[in-house]
């Protein structure tokens, strides 16, 4: 894969880490009938997210949407000088927290395939070609 290429996909999971923090931020909250429908919706969108850059890009891509959404949700955990918190300090706010950041290392656990280097291609004819 070209260096560009590559350096442009890991922009976009980037982007897409802070989509994924942005989105799961304001939903994280619902309930309905006292599940937590909200969180696990967010978790799913995330790991999705996470899952997909690994696939493109290996543990650089986890790595890339992870840093992009820590830093999105650290911000909308942060008071602003009005006191408005979007992530707040209570139970769904830390599970969304902790959980998200563990949904994160776990895809990063998984086995990614490396893509294939130019010219370290094996040979096509048994033996190594001898």
């Amino acid at each position: 894969m070209p260096a560009a290429l590559r350096a442009l996909l890991l922009l976009a999971a980037v982007v897409a880490g802070v989509a994924a923090g942005l989105l799961g931020s304001f939903v994280h909250p619902l309930t309905f009938v006292l599940v937590p429908v909200g969180l696990l919706l967010a978790f799913a969108l995330s790991a999705a997210v996470f899952v997909t850059a690994g696939l493109l890009l290996g543990r650089g891509g986890v790595v890339a949407a992870g840093g992009g959404w820590v830093v999105t949700v650290l911000l909308l955990a942060s008071p602003r000088p009005e006191g408005d918190l979007v992530v707040p300090g209570s139970t769904a706010g830390y599970l969304w927290l902790f959980g998200g950041t563990l949904v994160a290392a776990g895809c990063m656990a998984l086995p990614y395939r490396r893509p294939p280097r130019p010219g370290l291609e094996p040979s096509a004819t048994p033996g190594g070609g001898r």
